[in-house]
């Protein structure tokens, strides 16, 4: 017969160098409480409370050890984790336990359990069921709260089929923890576990129910942090957490407020003030109450409940677009200085990237604001170098130039993508490397861009709302990111329509309208697929080849630096 057998992890106390983090332990009763609760997790629970390295690998190497396949094996672990004293060309992930200290400010990593370990140990046992949960990430205090380990982790080593990671941040950069309750992330898995994650159907809430929720709510909370991650291959995304709730009407009703206020902050953007104010809306929400045979109080007090964080982000919404609109002067985006303190206030404010980046991006277009590297010398300027052919458009490029004319803009930008492979001797089909992209012809890449804005055109944007130069520019006000881990390439994915939420949106989900889409959206010119339809490496490549100019975005920063610093005020 099956086990269901769980080995729960909290550490709060550590050796030197290392911040205390009493939530831990609160962190490991809580998810025991729900995991061994015959009616929801029903799982065997073993837990273990500042242990030291020794015993730690002694208890994991146990616990994987002896398994059957059909046996379910859930490890979590609450604590500090290190990338180690390699420096940055040889990080790995350490687990930092009771004994575990910094030396001159490194770990001493014979004190932590490195995450090879783990991975071993996983490798080796005979289960085919294995669910990690870590809660671990950057440390060291910041006001009330604090940071839960270190850099940029990566734990897609830890991948295999059959097996699913939920981590508490995408790189497990930043968690953030109340230093007298839960995690945040524990929590919202908590509260998924007790029944918030479920998704209406089927006898169990699995991993993908349990990440998607605590994304979303880690999302509306905007407390600042990194969104979590869930990484697995084929049946580890469905493995089977806890039971599915019994029918409970509160539960019922929360979770349809919470899906009506979803709605209203998608729809609404920065003009949701955090507060049902359309009648049908309400509407909505007082039939159910009384279906559910709910009082009007407990409603009320549901509601009040539910729309607390709301009301926080739609506050946190309105004190940024107001400062990134006293930042912005004479029509044009704010400089690098006023960005730089732009940021400050935004992480003061608790708020995330990418509600920042939506707010930017709806201010510029209702202001039409404009970058201020647009009024650069012309014979500074970083621009794509003039033709030296005729002006008629070559033939090779007319199916393109027909797409464009006719408004049949995703065809027109598979076209793109089909001249610009063969362009570098390819077949369609294939990818860009970033050589293909280093040596593409100056006068085919003019070709198309010209083409594009061409016919991007419109009475808001009379300059043109497409084209590899518009890209360009935006790259340009996002920091000229070459990293694919930057927060300024994420930034402008944002800005461009490629990305939404936490996400990178998927080719066929982007709008390809003309009249809805986010200036940049097109072309998109996939290079490889790898987490999403493009690759940095290969886009500031060529992006950096329109600037005309050197690849190196240093050289690329000064050239511009000094261009703006004699600019004449406008």
């Amino acid at each position: 017969m099956s086990k269901r057998v769980a080995l729960l992890v909290g550490v709060s106390e550590y050796g030197e160098g290392f911040e205390p983090l009493p939530g831990s332990l609160r962190d490991m009763q809580a998810m025991q409480t729900v995991l061994q609760n015959p009616d929801c997790g029903a799982f065997e629970v073993q837990p273990l409370e500042n242990c030291d390295r020794t015993l730690l690998e002694a208890q994991i190497e146990q616990f994987f050890r002896g398994r059957d396949p059909e046996d379910l094996l859930l490890l979590y672990f609450s604590g500090h984790g290190d990338l180690g004293s390699g420096g940055m060309l040889h990080q790995q992930l350490h687990f930092c336990t009771h004994n575990t200290y910094k030396q001159q400010g490194r770990l001493v990593e014979s004190s932590a359990l490195s995450a090879g370990f783990l991975k071993r140990q996983m490798d080796m046992t005979r289960s085919q069921q294995v669910v990690v949960i870590l809660d671990c990430c950057y440390s060291g205090a910041i006001a009330d709260w604090i940071k839960k380990g270190e850099g940029d982790i990566d734990f897609d080593e830890l991948k295999a089929k059959g097996r699913v990671i939920l981590a508490s941040s995408s790189a497990a950069q930043v968690a953030l923890q109340a230093r007298d309750g839960l995690s945040l992330y524990t929590r919202y898995l908590v509260e998924g576990m007790e029944g918030a994650a479920y998704p209406g159907q089927g006898e169990w809430i699995v991993a993908r129910d349990l990440h998607g929720y605590a994304d979303r709510r880690l999302e509306i909370e905007s407390k600042g942090g990194y969104p979590p991650k869930i990484i697995a291959e084929d049946t580890g995304f469905d493995l089977p957490i806890v039971r599915a709730p019994k029918p409970e009407p509160k539960l019922e009703y929360r979770k349809a407020v919470d899906r009506i206020f979803q709605e209203l902050d998608q729809e609404l953007g920065l003009e949701f003030s955090g507060a049902i104010e359309e009648e049908l809306d309400r509407g909505r929400l007082d039939t159910r109450w009384r279906r559910l045979g709910i009082s009007s109080e407990d409603a009320k007090t549901i509601e009040e409940q539910v729309q607390q964080p709301y009301l926080v982000r739609a506050e946190q919404r309105r004190n940024y677009a107001d400062y990134f609109e006293k930042a912005t002067k004479n029509g044009f985006l704010p400089e690098e200085s006023a960005r730089r303190k732009l940021k400050d206030i935004r992480e003061n404010l608790l708020l995330g990237e990418d509600d920042a980046d939506r707010i930017e991006q709806q201010l510029t277009q209702q202001l039409n604001l404009k970058s201020a590297s647009t009024i650069l010398a012309p014979e500074t300027a970083l621009v794509i170098p003039p033709s030296t052919s005729s002006a008629q458009t070559p033939l090779r490029y007319a199916q393109l130039e027909k797409h464009l004319e006719n408004q049949e803009w995703k065809e027109a930008d598979k076209e793109t993508y089909r001249l610009m492979i063969t362009t570098v001797g390819k077949k369609k089909g294939q990818y860009f490397n970033r050589a293909d992209l280093d040596t593409f012809p100056f006068e085919d890449l003019r070709t198309l861009d010209q083409l594009w804005v061409k016919y991007s055109k419109t009475p808001d944007y009379p300059d043109g709302k497409w084209g590899f130069s518009i890209q360009k520019q935006i790259w340009q006000e996002c920091g000229y990111p070459t990293d694919d881990n930057d927060n300024d390439w994420r930034r402008f994915g944002t800005r461009v329509g490629w990305r939404k939420g936490n996400n990178w949106v998927s080719y066929d989900n982007l709008s390809f309208d003309l009249e809805k889409s986010l200036i940049g959206e097109l072309p998109v010119w996939r290079f490889r697929l790898w987490g999403s339809f493009v690759r940095l490496g290969s886009f500031s490549s060529l992006i950096q080849r329109l600037a005309g100019c050197s690849t190196n975005p240093s050289l690329i920063r000064k050239l511009a630096d000094s261009v703006n610093s004699d600019r004449p005020t406008p």
